[in-house]
C-alpha cells in the first residue's frame, strides 16, 4: 500500500509539473531599439531609426515601417542564457541616398546583426560595407 502511495505521488507530482506555465526568459519584455547608420564613404547618408521588439522565451521578433514597403525591416532571432545573440535583419531599402551605392528603394536585403544583452540593456551591429550600430533598452 505504501509503495503503491509513493508511486501515485510521483505520477501526480510529474503530471502537475507539466501544467504550470514555462518560466520567461531573463530577456523577456518589450524593449526599445535604436538603428543608426552613419553617414557611407559613397555618400550616403546616415539615418536613425528607433522602433519596439517584444522577447518572448528569448525570441526577438520587431519592426520598422509597414510591412512589406520600402523603409521596412525585421529584426528576428534568439537570445542565448549568457546574453549573445545572432540577430537577422530583413527588410526592403528606404530612400536611395540613404542607401549604399544609392541603392534604389524597395530592393530587398538581409544583414546579420551580431548582438549581446543584459537584463536591462543590449549592444549589437550589423557590418556591411558600412557598420551600424544598434543599442537596445528594455522597458
Amino acid at each position: 500500500m505504501r509503495r503503491s502511495v509513493l508511486i501515485l505521488l510521483g505520477v501526480l507530482s510529474t503530471t502537475s509539473l507539466h501544467l504550470l506555465p514555462a518560466a520567461a526568459g531573463q530577456f523577456d519584455g518589450r524593449w526599445n531599439v535604436t538603428l543608426a547608420c552613419p553617414d557611407g564613404r559613397d555618400g550616403s547618408k546616415a539615418f536613425s531609426w528607433q522602433f519596439n521588439a517584444d522577447v518572448t522565451n528569448s525570441v526577438i521578433h520587431g519592426e520598422h515601417g509597414d510591412q512589406n514597403q520600402p523603409g521596412w525591416m525585421s529584426l528576428d532571432g534568439t537570445i542565448q542564457n549568457n546574453g549573445d545573440a545572432n540577430l537577422m535583419a530583413t527588410g526592403l531599402t528606404g530612400g536611395a541616398a540613404y542607401n549604399l551605392g544609392h541603392t534604389a528603394h524597395g530592393i530587398p536585403y538581409q544583414h546579420p546583426v551580431t548582438a549581446h544583452f543584459d537584463t536591462a540593456q543590449g549592444k549589437g551591429q550589423w557590418v556591411t560595407t558600412r557598420v551600424c550600430p544598434f543599442t537596445f533598452t528594455k522597458l
